[in-house]
């Protein structure tokens, strides 16, 4: 398949639908990492969630989080994270001491890991928002994020059953409103900034703003959020991964452009065309990207073996110290 989306390459079978979603995201993530061209610690968590669904269904918090942990400090071996962001090493240490907690981080981290979770509960909407606040919460208890989580979660879901355009951003502020009120049940939250909207209201008012520029969608949500960069993030990226173009890389490279959380965003709107496209050729190089397709195919399939998969932790050790050496990380747990 090359970088042409046209009615031909538009699957109306909705049941292998989502499956380029994964590699989607590490497509954008590839793309904002600049120079480096590898993808980082986003990917890293969406694979990880990947693996933790194939084995066990459903989000186990406590596991998964060991998880997360695992890859920076595992029994033997070396801290794999690529580009980790300062909130989630302040997360890892905490969990190193023992003393896991979700924090109230104010960004678009655990909204930028929900892409399997979108896939894989696609076609259970009330499901689909219990366990993207359960996967969220493992780090952020912020409400605002949490919400922003379940609706880019949504979005990939919408994106997988071919959805685009207004609908697709109609479709994620009712995921929101579900989750707003699904989270005013929830112990342990912590309010947004005072003045806040709701981010049902904010995908709403963005409706009109599919189809124009990147950047001016991005100046105007950053214009209605100035405290609240989940929410601005997942936002921006719903919009800009609605529109279906004739080249879906045009859509990425642009997000990538964006001057606020460009991992994130780039990793959000890659995942939401990689959902409605497919799996696509990507005009960059992604490594791994054949991993990437068969983990969203499985996702998207429902297809739990995951026994046959690589290891994941091996891949990503090659990855990140081929050619360097490395300083051995302390161990953690891990998703037993």
């Amino acid at each position: 398949m090359t970088d042409t989306q046209g009615p031909i390459l538009h699957s109306r079978k909705y049941d292998g639908g989502g499956s380029g979603a994964v590699l989607g995201a590490a497509a954008g993530e590839v793309l904002a990492a600049g120079q480096d061209r590898v993808y980082g610690f986003l990917t890293q968590l969406n694979v990880i969630t990947a693996y933790h669904l194939l084995r066990w269904g459903t989000v186990d918090p406590d596991r998964l989080g060991n998880s997360f942990a695992a890859f920076a400090f595992p029994e033997r071996g070396f801290d794999v994270y690529r580009s980790a962001a300062p909130w989630f090493r302040a997360w890892l240490e905490e969990h190193r001491r023992g003393s896991p907690a979700p924090m109230p981080f104010e960004n678009a981290g655990a909204a930028a890991r929900m892409v399997p979770i979108g896939v894989w509960f696609r076609k259970d909407p009330v499901a689909l928002v219990d366990e993207a606040i359960r996967g969220a919460m493992i780090t952020h208890n912020q409400e605002g994020a949490l919400v922003a989580a379940c609706s880019l979660a949504g979005a990939v879901a919408g994106a997988s059953f071919g959805q685009s355009g207004q609908d697709l951003v109609f479709g994620a502020a009712e995921v929101a409103k579900r989750a707003e009120a699904r989270i005013a049940d929830v112990r342990g939250t912590v309010a947004p900034p005072a003045g806040s909207p709701p981010l049902s209201l904010l995908l709403r008012h963005s409706i009109p703003l599919v189809g124009m520029p990147f950047r001016e969608v991005a100046e105007q949500i950053r214009s209605w959020t100035p405290n609240a960069a989940a929410v601005a993030g997942v936002v921006t990226s719903i919009v800009t991964g609605a529109p279906i173009l004739e080249r879906p890389s045009v859509g990425v490279r642009e997000a990538v452009a964006i001057d606020f959380e460009p991992r994130e965003v780039a990793v959000m709107t890659g995942a939401i065309v990689g959902a409605r496209v497919g799996p696509h050729r990507w005009p960059w190089q992604i490594v791994n990207d054949l991993w990437f397709a068969e983990l969203g195919r499985r996702l998207a399939s429902m297809d739990a073996r995951y026994e046959d998969l690589p290891d994941a932790y091996a891949v990503e050790e090659v990855l990140t110290f081929a050619g360097r050496s490395a300083q051995p990380a302390e161990p953690t747990g891990s998703d037993s």
